[in-house]
Parts: structure tokens; C-alpha cells; sequence
């Protein structure tokens, strides 16, 4: 489900919500089982897109969470890992405990059930389908160029959220 104002754009489904704040190009990531949300840049969110994307395309990886291999008969020490651009984010895959993990060059990791990752992955290629996010990611590509200080601070306080427009309730 999307919806846009005319400060923000998010999809939502049953697993996370996903919010970009177009006044400061900044993208929080909702966890809604694990109540968890992460903050990301434009250069963060779209590590973690590629990441997606090269991970759906590993066979292996999509056999197990599809159930097309049956996860719980694989070898209990079997992990699946891929690599995001400049590992800014990785993820690694326990099949046989119905897992797979996030780590974010960020300092967070989190610990998603395959239907959370589907779920996510379905939120991802939803927005990435859609013409107003698309136009706006582009419109972020061009400010970093511009102007490189925007996605500069990879290490800023994830706890109340970069910029203040998600900490101060922009997504409510």
C-alpha cells in the first residue's frame, strides 16, 4: 500500500513499512515484528536494494525460501551470505533455521524470518516500481552530485534518526 503527501512517500504490507522523507532524502525502514526501525541515506538505501536484488537472484538461497529445498533438511553448519556494493550492507542465510540475517555497515544488524525478507523484498521492488519514488530517487542522485555533503554521514546518530524529520514524527 503507498501513500504520499507532500512531504513523504511510504509502502507498507503486512511485514515493514518504508518511508522516504523527499524534503531531506532520508529513508527509515519499519520493522513491524521486530519493532525495529533503521535510518538510511540514499547511498545506504540503495546498497540495500542491490543487496536484495542480487540475493533473490542466488538460486540456492531462493530454493530454501521458496521451500522448493526444504529448509529444515539442510545441514545445520550450510550458510548462504552475499554482499552488498562496498558491503554496506551484507546479509547471511541459516536455511535450516529459517533465517536471514541483515547487517548494516551502520553498527545494526537484524535477524529476519524468511517471510520478513520476502515481505521486505516485496516492499523493495514495489517502491522501485514506482514512478513518484523513482523520480524522487533520481532527484537525491543529482543533489549528491551537486552537492556530495548531502550523503556524507554514515555514522550519525541512528537512534533519533538523521535530520530530525523522521525522529520528529514525519512519518506519523
Amino acid at each position: 500500500m503507498k501513500t504520499s503527501t507532500a512531504y513523504q512517500i511510504s509502502f507498507a504490507n503486512a511485514f515493514a513499512d518504508l518511508y522516504l522523507d523527499k524534503e531531506n532524502g532520508e529513508f527509515a525502514l519499519d520493522f513491524r515484528r521486530q519493532e525495529v526501525t533503521i535510518y538510511l541515506n540514499s547511498t545506504q538505501y540503495q546498497g540495500l536494494v542491490l543487496l536484495v536484488q542480487q540475493s533473490l537472484e542466488d538460486e540456492q538461497f531462493n530454493e530454501y525460501l521458496n521451500w522448493i529445498k526444504d529448509p529444515l533438511q539442510c545441514d545445520e553448519t550450510h550458510v548462504i551470505e552475499v554482499c552488498g556494493p562496498d558491503h554496506m550492507v551484507c546479509m547471511s542465510c541459516a536455511p535450516n533455521c529459517e533465517r536471514v540475517k541483515l547487517t548494516f555497515e551502520i553498527g545494526m544488524a537484524i535477524d529476519l524470518a524468511f517471510a520478513d525478507f520476502q515481505g521486505l523484498a516485496n516492499l523493495i521492488k514495489e517502491a522501485q516500481a514506482d514512478l513518484e519514488w523513482r523520480r524522487e530517487l533520481l532527484r537525491l542522485n543529482a543533489n549528491s552530485i551537486t552537492n556530495p555533503d548531502l550523503d556524507q554521514d554514515p555514522d550519525q546518530d541512528q537512534e533519533d534518526g538523521p535530520g530530525g524529520g523522521f525522529a520528529a514524527g514525519a512519518q506519523d
